[in-house]
């Protein structure tokens, strides 16, 4: 998958659901990085996110990528 501002690939970051331990651990999506946007050096736009460089998808739609990090 690639950044939509710069093109470079994402890495997958993380997964988020509900997963705490007193929940049933269902997995919803996961959390990617553009490697640019997380360092900061001007060369994506997407380092003016909230949470530098994220996006996320949802397992049900994971051609679907969202700006940002999921609350």
């Amino acid at each position: 998958m690639e950044c939509p501002y710069c093109g470079e690939e994402l890495e997958h970051h993380d997964s988020f659901g509900r997963v705490a331990s007193h929940q049933d651990g269902k997995v919803l999506g996961d959390i990617w990085k553009c490697p640019n946007g997380a360092e900061q050096n001007d060369s994506c736009d997407s380092e003016m996110f909230s949470v530098s460089g994220s996006f996320y998808t949802y397992r049900n739609r994971e051609d679907y990528l969202l700006e940002g990090y999921p609350c």
